[in-house]
């Protein structure tokens, strides 16, 4: 009889995400970082809500994933009435319920505002040797001033084979103005049943000073509302003394716009970067401002150079 191991490494691996209008180019980055990473073929369920993905969009991903050698399986998804928008975070946001509803296999679920480096799929090892009695497999987490959340963080998950817990009564009756309810809502339904593994996969950026951890890290994620795609090209050397796992993900894209030159999706490509600059949601409640500096900073070009230093002067101090 095959051992448990060999059965994990027989399994298939199945990654899963979700995306909007807004969210085209990171989702390009993000899955040429997982191919160009992974140690064995792996499959992609894409959500996305009913009118929030353009049908040129849903196009040219097919085209994308075809070029890469990926089975997709693009599903549109329709959202519940009780899924809200709060300051930069979207409905997008509640979709990994919904597709975790619809695929009672095991899967890996990642957020877009991720990268992927080697040894991203290791997560699957642990996934599919996790216990029976684990409704998640989650990484760990760093102590950290920056780790501002109790719990797990909920931008990679692990979905087991244990049946998903049913989430919509738990979200019709979360206050109105809870600022995150999609991550309050997985620790309160998940918390005791999750598996924690290494914390190398799912480092948040914002624990960057951790430098050992971030060059062991296998997914990076840039949780909060400024993303690296939001930066302008000039600034992206002098960013790398404010954080510098922002790097990860320049590289990452470098490595994709090469890959993609001179194919049919060049210029697409760089099209949808230019519109990477200006995407996300402004706001004007609790932790607005660093938003509104990213897209000034991209308006205002050169004149934008001083503020950037002073930053830099600031975070080194």
């Amino acid at each position: 009889m095959a051992s448990r191991a060999q059965s994990a490494s027989n399994t298939p691996h199945l990654v899963a995400l979700a995306l909007d209008d807004n969210m085209v180019y990171a989702f390009f980055v993000l899955v040429h970082s997982l191919a160009s990473n992974a140690t064995r073929p792996f499959s992609l369920v894409v959500g996305h809500f009913t009118g929030r993905l353009d049908r040129y969009y849903q196009a040219l991903i097919r085209d994308f994933t075809m070029h890469l050698g990926i089975a997709l399986d693009l599903r549109e998804l329709t959202p519940s009435p009780l899924f809200t928008e709060r300051r930069h975070l979207t409905i997008t946001t509640f979709s990994k319920f919904v597709i975790s509803d619809e695929i009672p296999d095991p899967h890996l679920w990642i957020d877009l505002d991720t990268v992927a480096r080697d040894g991203w799929d290791e997560f699957f090892a642990y996934l599919h040797s996790a216990p029976k009695s684990a409704g998640l497999v989650v990484a760990d987490k760093l102590q950290s001033p920056h780790t501002r959340f109790e719990g797990f963080n909920a931008g990679i998950l692990g979905w087991t084979k244990k049946p998903r817990a049913d989430w919509l009564p738990a979200l019709a009756s979360l206050p109105a103005n809870r600022f995150s309810s999609e991550q309050f809502l997985f620790n309160t339904l998940y918390l005791e049943s999750a598996q924690a593994i290494d914390v190398k996969f799912n480092f948040l950026s914002s624990w960057h000073a951790h430098t050992a951890e971030l060059e062991r890290s296998a997914i990076i994620h840039y949780s909060g509302p400024i993303k690296p795609w939001h930066l302008s090209t000039r600034h992206r050397k002098a960013w790398d003394g404010i954080n510098p796992s922002w790097a990860y993900w320049f590289d990452a894209e470098s490595t994709l716009l090469a890959k993609l030159k001179s194919s049919p999706l060049e210029l697409a490509l760089h099209k949808l970067q230019r519109q990477a600059l200006f995407s996300g949601r402004l706001h004007t409640g609790k932790g607005a401002l660093a938003g509104w500096f990213m897209r000034f900073l991209v308006i205002a070009g050169p004149l934008g150079d001083p503020l950037v230093w002073l930053l830099k002067k600031r975070t080194n101090a």
